[in-house]
Formats: C-alpha cells, sequence, structure tokens
C-alpha cells in the first residue's frame, strides 16, 4: 500500500475509533438520568458536539402519530421577530418528509433547498447545511433528530450514518424516559388515592395533603432543589399523614384538648407513617421526611428532638408548610386563622419551631401567589 494512501487509511481508522468512542461516551450521558426533558436536553446538546454542528433541534411525534412536536433544540438563540414553528405535519418540510420517508436527509445548501420551510434560520443565522435523522424505536420511527452548520457542503452521507448510530442510542434513551414517567404517574395516582383515604378521615382537612404538596414544590423550586429532591418531598407531602390511617376517628376530630393518653396516640402518627412507607421499595426514600416533619428547629419537637440542619431539609420545609395549611383551614378545635395572624404566627416560631430561611422562602412564594392573583384580576 502507498505510504499516501496509509496515511489516508490510519487517519479515516483515527476518526472512526474516535467518533465510536465519542458514542459510547454520549451513550453514558444521555442514560445519566430518567427524566424526558433531561435525556431531551443532553441529546440535543451531544448531538451538537458529536458532530460539529452548529445547532441541533429534536421533535417528537405527538400521540396522534400525525404531527411532530418541538422538543428541545441547542445552539438555537430567542429573537423576538422569530416565528418558530412548534408543530410540523407528517410530510411537511424537511423533519415531515424525513419520518414519511423514513430515510436520513442531507442538505448542503439550505439557500437552495424549496422544502425547506425555515428562511430566518437561513437569512438571520447564517445556517447552511442540514443533516436529518429518524429516531427510531423497535422499527417505529418516534421523531426526527437534525443538527445544522454555518459551512455550505458540510456533511456527507458518513456523517448520516453516524448520526443515524447516535439517533438509535438516543430513542432508547427516550422511550425509557417515558416509560418511567408513565411508571411514576401510576405510583403518584396510587399515592394520591392513599392521601385521599387519609384526608377523607376528617372532613373538615380533606384535600390538605395535596395542598401541602402542592406548598412544598413551591418552596423546592424556590430553593432550587434537584429533580429526585422534589420529587420524594412531592410524595412525602402527599402521604406526611399517613400515620393517622390507624388513629380513631373520635380522636382526629376531636373539638377539645387532646388527653394525655389520647396526646401519645397522637404523636406516634410519624413513626407509624415512616414505618408503613419503608415496606413500600418505591417509597423507602419518604421515610425520614415523615417520621421528622414534626420536629422543632430549637430541638423540642417529636419524636427524635432533633435541631436544626439534623432535621433533614425536606422535613423542615414540610413542618412549614404543614403548619402553614394547619392554620389557614377550619379545625374542628378553632376557625381558620386571618392571613395576617397566620404571618405572624409563622414569623415568632422561625428560629423555634421553624427553619427561619424556610419561612423567609415561603413567605415570599405566599407573596409571589398573592400578587399574580392580583394581576389576573
Amino acid at each position: 500500500m502507498p505510504q499516501k494512501e496509509k496515511k489516508s487509511f490510519k487517519e479515516d481508522l483515527n476518526k472512526k475509533i474516535k467518533e465510536l468512542s465519542a458514542l459510547y461516551e454520549v451513550g453514558k450521558f444521555i442514560t445519566s438520568t430518567l427524566h424526558l426533558d433531561e435525556v431531551l436536553a443532553i441529546i440535543t446538546k451531544k448531538a451538537a458536539n458529536i458532530m460539529n454542528a452548529s445547532a441541533c433541534s429534536l421533535r417528537l411525534l405527538d400521540k396522534s402519530g400525525h404531527e411532530l412536536l418541538l422538543r428541545s433544540s441547542y445552539g438555537f438563540t430567542n429573537k423576538k421577530n422569530e416565528k418558530i414553528k412548534r408543530s410540523l405535519k407528517i410530510g411537511e418540510s424537511i423533519a415531515g418528509r424525513v419520518v414519511k420517508n423514513g430515510k436520513p436527509y442531507v442538505i448542503n445548501d439550505l439557500r437552495k433547498e424549496r422544502r425547506y420551510k425555515y428562511p430566518y434560520c437561513v437569512t438571520q443565522r447564517g445556517l447552511r447545511s442540514l443533516v436529518t435523522v429518524p429516531l427510531v424505536q423497535k422499527d417505529k420511527i418516534i421523531g426526527v433528530l437534525s443538527i445544522y452548520n454555518i459551512k455550505i457542503g458540510k456533511y456527507a452521507p458518513e456523517d448520516a450514518k453516524l448520526l443515524a448510530m447516535f439517533a438509535s442510542q438516543a430513542a432508547i434513551a427516550i422511550e425509557n424516559a417515558k416509560l418511567f414517567e408513565q411508571a411514576q404517574a401510576g405510583y403518584l395516582n396510587t399515592i394520591k388515592t392513599l392521601s385521599n383515604i387519609i384526608d377523607a378521615k376528617d372532613s373538615q382537612t380533606f384535600g390538605h395533603s395535596e395542598r401541602v404538596m402542592e406548598h412544598c414544590m413551591e418552596v423546592a423550586n424556590a430553593l432550587r432543589l434537584s429533580e429526585e429532591q422534589k420529587e420524594v418531598l412531592k410524595y412525602a407531602g402527599l402521604l406526611h399523614d399517613i400515620g393517622k390511617i390507624g388513629i380513631d376517628v373520635g380522636i382526629l376530630r376531636k373539638p377539645s384538648k387532646l388527653t394525655k393518653e389520647e396526646w401519645k396516640i397522637m404523636v406516634m402518627h410519624p413513626i407509624v407513617g415512616s414505618g408503613i412507607v419503608e415496606q413500600i421499595g418505591f417509597l423507602d426514600d419518604l421515610a425520614p421526611i415523615i417520621l421528622h416533619h414534626h420536629e422543632r428547629y430549637d430541638g423540642k419537637g417529636y419524636p427524635s428532638k432533633l435541631k436544626k440542619e439534623r432535621i433533614p431539609l425536606e422535613a423542615r420545609i414540610l413542618s412549614v408548610v404543614d403548619a402553614y395549611e394547619s392554620m389557614v383551614s377550619d379545625r374542628p378545635y378553632r376557625k381558620a386563622l386571618s392571613s395576617k395572624k397566620i404571618r405572624q404566627e409563622l414569623l415568632q416560631g422561625a428560629g423555634a419551631q421553624f427553619d427561619p430561611n424556610i419561612v423567609n422562602i415561603f413567605l415570599k412564594t405566599l407573596n409571589k401567589k398573592k400578587h399574580k392573583a392580583k394581576k389576573a384580576c
């Protein structure tokens, strides 16, 4: 083999090794999470990186199978005057044709492609080359992946093959994330049913657990907790009172002060509740939150008399929100408190009963909601 051919062969081989190594690394990134939006964001970013692309977009078929919805993009800047089409019909534009024909599409100069529907990508963003490949899962097309470059004639058929290899990994990750979301929805429905059973024991607190969960999510978003933390806190908010399921209704609805014996029964509900969720495999992460949501910041709570940061963060959030929901609702022993009185109670309890930081953040979320409600009116 001539020296020149040897050099070319070696360069091609090194390129393929580099590409396959990159595909392997990308595969690890894609499967690092099961949250669909995160998976899609990783796919578009990594596809752009591996193909040295200027931008990337990903569309998935809707439930009807007739439209492609834009679900994620990378490298595009949002400009006020741009009208980005969020959905495409099968056969429309390049992406729609790829789904219809089931084959990759390579364009060397978008300025000369009449079927391309987005002239602003050419004029404003200066994009020239395009490769679009189908996302295929079990012989079924679920969407398309497109990469763009500012250079003319940037991509060859070999690049389409490489992107198709990447797309096959991406399709598996997307399908796994979808299945995970479906399983989560099933779990959440089961948990909501359990929480409704608990709340139904006392007609005056019906819906309490769901409202607690919603407020907890607002605080979690303000604190920028991870998706995993938010998920656990969401379920804990719904099931924090599950231990009350075995408490006599007469105690729960008693309009007067509880006796010592009745109080001993009542304070057991966090222990009973944490014990219940520990027995359910996918809920065992909730146990510490449910167990400690009646601890006090000053260490005078129950059942473990934990103090300050020794109390799990999620339990400290739940403690504030649960107290608020209790005060805002009518109870057998008193009427609901006014907004002003509730604010005073929370601020007075900050540093003693409650984590002061959580109190401040929670009150800010309430103010934001109040401000939005006024604007809507």
